[in-house]
């Protein structure tokens, strides 16, 4: 195209961010507007390569991380023959696939989920990452906005690129000066935004964000220049731009026009086409997608550890980096993100498994937001992507990463956080993770593992890389006693029964397994016999094992390293409550943070310890 063309496409796509924020009812036209001229230059400037006839081949990555731009990315895509043109009027509607924020799972060329603000970057620097370790030429882009720079992990993204010196991405920041609440000078003045990238250690550059010829040529530039650093351009527009009573006006970030405005900005935009539609019925169940749930034929088999075995005690952490070589080994393309703990969490041992094993371990330092994303990226590019750090930053300090890139997008990311549980010990209640299990187990899409011991983390580590999608396995600090033989089979959604018993059922996952053994010696010993079961598989639970084994005793108990909200007790309660109310008493840290101490001693004042399960089985007996 010509820039005459490409002026004129830019209008038509402003054109259709009006109508369909319009037609919607609710959206962000300003900030869709002002970026309008760059998407243009992207997708039909000559600068990106991809082919929407194959949105999964050989391509450039386009990261629309301002995601509330939506319509902005949507118009992009349906010129360039994603979806038809006609589907743009159907943004926001119950049962579309044009969501008020991009969906990689329904809109072909959409590369990544995005909506939460600071996270695009950090996304692009793993693909880019990723396509480096494969020797893949093709470049990353990602559009930002202004006020989007105020976040933090966007400058945890900019010390990784540098660092990494990833030329192969370019960010532009949509630099209109204006966010929801303001100007960005009144808001938190970014200041020179150039210079902070090149502070950074990125080439970086200023262009006219309405100059198409001038975006085009940079943004070839940037692509082309692979001198060792990556490539930041802040393009100075005008948010609304395009409609005259939106331009330079904050109130317009995210407000649909009613219909006399939508009038106005029709004719402002030389429009002069129909403006009502004819929408098509749509079925919302269409887009819905339930797992389909896991049914077992017979008990599953048992091996337990010998006893010279048992007495090696061994952390769950301990075969972490050990797993991931040998799956390495094994063929898979195994990638992990590490944040300045690599000997703690043991990923360290990847790294030095091979020569070349250590190119595949990221160490970003002390930014656990941008380990996520960064690890996300790294998916995209086809990688099995493993995530290290502490329980408590890992998933608490990440939470929103883990949620809303990889949960929402579905990626195939592995959040295997160590020092999990009152298990950390001496560091005390800042540091003892006691809701992660909660956090996890309450995301669409992420399956949850607690492993008992050494040989059941190896096991859920090799389930998790070869699980499509999110896992997270829940490592802890402490050496304990090895509960299962090391060549014994686990699989996902499944439970284990350790001990037959007929007065009580004891569900326990994590430490918590050996102290419900030994609570069921001490409990057999005056004459109760319980039966204890592993829950390996929080989610999905295994019901079915868990079920038949309460009908049997009526009556249960759970026991876990971590809070009784929102864990294994309520899994079980969940459960159980619909088709066989059941009496249950809940052994767990009970609405209180951890306390520094030894293990053995914080067990025992918490109340996790196997004295404590056999009083909660008496109380639960008497309730039946």
């Amino acid at each position: 195209m010509n820039i005459d063309q490409l002026n004129g496409l830019a209008n038509d796509m402003r054109i259709d961010i009006v109508r369909m924020i319009g037609e919607a009812g609710s959206g962000h036209p300003g900030g869709s507007l002002s970026c309008a001229d760059i998407m243009c230059a992207l997708y039909f400037g000559g600068v990106m390569e991809y082919n929407a006839q194959d949105p999964q081949g050989p391509r450039d990555r386009f990261v629309m991380a301002k995601g509330h731009a939506a319509p902005a990315l949507y118009a992009a895509l349906a010129h360039a023959g994603y979806f038809p043109c006609d589907e743009l009027l159907t943004l926001r509607k119950l049962g579309a696939r044009l969501q008020g924020h991009p969906d990689c799972n329904l809109v072909p060329g959409v590369e990544v989920s995005t909506g939460s603000l600071g996270q695009g970057l950090s996304v692009a620097c793993g693909m880019a990452a990723g396509l480096k370790l494969d020797g893949d030429e093709h470049a990353v882009f990602a559009l930002l906005g202004d006020g989007e720079c105020q976040e933090g992990q966007v400058w945890e993204a900019a010390m990784f690129a540098a660092h990494k010196k990833l030329d192969n991405l370019t960010a532009i920041i949509d630099r209109n000066c204006l966010q929801i609440d303001g100007n960005t000078a009144d808001v938190c003045d970014p200041g020179d935004v150039a210079a902070k990238f090149a502070a950074f250690g990125w080439d970086a550059c200023e262009v006219d964000g309405h100059d198409i010829a001038a975006i085009v040529k940079v943004l070839s530039r940037a692509k082309d220049d692979r001198s060792g650093k990556p490539h930041a351009i802040i393009a100075r527009t005008v948010k609304g731009k395009g409609v005259s009573f939106m331009e330079d006006q904050a109130g317009w970030h995210g407000k649909a026009p009613n219909a006399v405005e939508l009038k106005v900005a029709l004719d402002d935009l030389g429009y002069d086409g129909p403006i009502e539609v004819v929408l098509p019925e749509f079925d919302p169940q269409s887009l819905l997608h339930e797992d389909e749930p896991i049914a077992w034929e017979g008990p599953a088999e048992v091996k337990f550890a010998s006893p010279e075995q048992a007495a090696a005690k061994k952390a769950t952490r301990a075969g972490y980096g050990e797993t991931l070589a040998k799956l390495a080994d094994e063929g898979l393309p195994i990638v992990a993100v590490d944040a300045d703990l690599s000997g703690s969490t043991t990923t360290g041992k990847f790294a030095k498994a091979k020569p070349e094993y250590a190119n595949r371990l990221f160490n970003v330092g002390i930014a656990e937001q941008n380990m996520i994303d960064v690890a996300a990226g790294l998916s995209l590019t086809g990688n099995v992507a493993f995530t290290a750090s502490f329980a408590v930053f890992g998933t608490g300090r990440a939470y929103d990463q883990i949620r809303n890139t990889v949960c929402y997008s579905n990626l195939n990311v592995k959040v295997a956080p160590t020092h999990a549980g009152i298990s950390v010990g001496p560091d005390g209640g800042s540091h003892q993770m006691l809701e992660d299990i909660s956090l996890m187990r309450g995301l669409p899409n992420m399956r949850v593992l607690v492993p008992a011991d050494y040989a059941a983390a190896v096991a859920a580590i090799r389930i998790a890389a070869k699980t499509p999608g999110p896992v997270y396995v829940r490592l802890g600090r402490e050496s304990v006693p090895q509960v299962y033989a090391e060549d014994m089979h686990f699989d996902l959604g499944r439970a284990y029964v350790l001990r037959e018993g007929t007065d009580a059922t004891i569900v326990a996952c994590g430490l918590e397994v050996k102290e419900a053994l030994e609570a069921a010696d001490l409990l057999a010993e005056q004459g109760i016999m319980v039966e204890v079961i592993d829950a390996f598989s929080i989610k999905p639970l295994d019901v079915a094992t868990i079920e038949a084994s309460a009908r049997k005793t009526g009556a249960v108990v759970t026991a876990e390293e971590h809070s009784i909200y929102g864990g294994l007790g309520s899994a079980v309660a969940e459960a159980l409550g619909h088709d066989l109310p059941t009496p249950i008493e809940y052994v767990g840290v009970h609405d209180t943070f951890g306390k520094s101490g030894a293990y053995k001693e914080l067990a025992a004042f918490f109340k996790t310890d196997a004295a404590a399960i056999v009083e909660a089985v008496k109380r639960v007996i008497t309730r039946k």
